[in-house]
């Protein structure tokens, strides 16, 4: 530790700098008094009446003249050690305010991108929320029309299974009634029957293939809606992972401004919003289709059955 650091004391006891003596300038001081003590030495006089002359150690004018110059130099370098520790005091305030403003900087940072966590936080619940009631009600609506088709279906099959029961007691009655005169009749009727049974048998066959095939459509749909939900997913998973790194590193990384951040949060939302829009008019598109799906398939039930009723 050099003397210019023992010339003040510390600023954590809140204690002003008090400048101390230099070591040259203690020398001088010690040099002005020994030429004072030197220059009032005279000797004796001398022994059986001598002349009496002065023995002195040294030239008071010139001793003083060093002195001064001594002097000066021991106040230039008071002074020096004074500004060195002012200017130390002014760069220790310095440095302070520039810490203060820093850490003031970095606390509003963090306090945003907080703010901004729990904003993204309290948006993604409320995205998943409103995905869940979605996909329960497509759901619900596609069990409701699945359980009015399967309604009308067995209605029709009842009505179609009570009119081949009256038909066949209507045929047997007959049979009875006519006997043996109407036998030939009763053969061309029951070649009749056969007739529309066949008949009858290849339109089940055709209207199930139909209903398997629509079935199969509906469910193919089905599969791709699922598929594009699941993909949907997953990209706004990898988005906002996406975003929450990017948010990570500028947080890391003090030195962008905050009107680029702000600027990249509002394009992360704008696209969010542009990606919901999408979603949601590619769900409408799909749900009209699979209802014009399942309008067809009623169409050709009743068209199958309007066909058998007229058989």
């Amino acid at each position: 530790m050099n003397s210019a650091s023992r010339s003040y004391t510390s600023e954590g006891r809140g204690e002003s700098a008090t400048p101390v003596k230099s070591p040259v300038s203690s020398y001088l001081h010690r040099t002005a008094d020994t030429e004072t003590t030197v220059s009032g030495l005279r000797p004796a006089s001398g022994v059986g009446g001598g002349s009496g002359a002065q023995l002195t150690f040294g030239t008071p004018g010139a001793l003083s003249n060093a002195a001064q110059r001594l002097g000066k130099v021991a106040e230039k370098f008071s002074t020096f050690y004074t500004d060195l520790e002012h200017e130390r005091q002014s760069r220790r305030q310095s440095e302070h305010s520039k810490y203060s403003a820093l850490t003031e900087t970095i606390s509003r940072l963090e306090s945003n991108l907080e703010l901004e966590i729990r904003r993204r936080t309290e948006a993604d619940k409320n995205l998943q929320v409103q995905l869940n009631s979605e996909l329960k009600s497509m759901y619900e609506r596609f069990s409701a029309q699945s359980r009015e088709t399967q309604k009308s279906l067995k209605t029709s099959v009842d009505a179609l299974s009570r009119s081949f029961s009256e038909l066949n007691s209507g045929l047997r009655e007959e049979r009875e009634q006519r006997g043996v005169q109407m036998d030939q009749l009763a053969q061309r009727l029951m070649l009749k029957i056969d007739e529309t049974k066949a008949s009858i048998e290849d339109e089940r066959v055709s209207r199930l293939e139909r209903e398997a095939q629509t079935l199969k459509r509906v469910g193919e749909d089905i599969f791709r809606l699922q598929e594009r939900i699941e993909t949907e997913k997953s990209n706004r998973e990898a988005a906002l992972h996406s975003l929450q790194s990017e948010l990570n590193e500028m947080a890391g990384g003090r030195n962008l401004s905050d009107e680029k951040f702000q600027a990249l949060i509002l394009g992360e939302l704008a696209t969010l919003k542009n990606r919901m829009q999408v979603e949601r008019e590619e769900r409408i598109s799909e749900d009209e289709q699979i209802v014009l799906a399942i309008n067809d398939y009623t169409k050709a039930l009743q068209d199958g059955l309007r066909i058998v009723s007229a058989g």
